[in-house]
């Protein structure tokens, strides 16, 4: 195919009618959804849809608010995965930590930046709480007794991965 000046201005043209369509797409879903990018390796994806309100499971991705402390300021979202729920039971041996049995992952002594982690203490998770996670060996999360278990009034709805 050619490309002569109408073909450009069409092509030109349609490409800005589906720029339009996505934003509108967006600014619609924005009563539905939170859009989250993950700018860590602790997670697999890049961009996450927050689904506003939805009850969340173990396994399902979630997304909250953080509380804030000297690694993430307060409020920044995270998306991490519900590894235990209520009733769940929380061991420690060591630093390594465990759900029910299931082993999570080792708390590390340092973070990357060399602060000092504390593990989480052992525990059985209650109503209104839940224990977050992330295959990732450096991921930031309830295996930390700074993270702990997130409360019901921090979390925002389940996370969906986009790409």
């Amino acid at each position: 195919m050619k490309l002569n000046q109408t073909n450009v201005i069409n092509m030109i043209f349609y490409f800005f009618i589906l720029l339009l369509a996505i934003a509108v797409m967006v600014a619609i879903s924005n009563r539905w959804f939170i859009y989250n990018i993950n700018v860590t390796h602790s997670l697999n994806g890049l961009v996450y849809a927050i689904h506003k309100g939805a009850k969340v499971e173990k396994g399902n991705y979630v997304g909250f608010r953080w509380k804030g402390d000297q690694f993430y300021k307060s409020g920044s979202i995270f998306v991490k995965i519900v590894s235990g729920v209520p009733g769940d039971v929380v061991k420690v041996e060591g630093r390594k930590i465990f759900v029910n049995d299931q082993f999570i992952g080792i708390a590390k002594e340092k973070s990357n930046e060399g602060m000092p982690l504390e593990a989480i203490k052992p525990t059985v998770i209650k109503e209104g709480e839940i224990f977050v996670s992330t295959p990732a060996k450096d991921g930031y999360d309830s295996r930390y007794a700074r993270v702990g278990l997130i409360q019901d009034k921090e979390i925002l709805g389940k996370a969906y991965e986009i790409f």
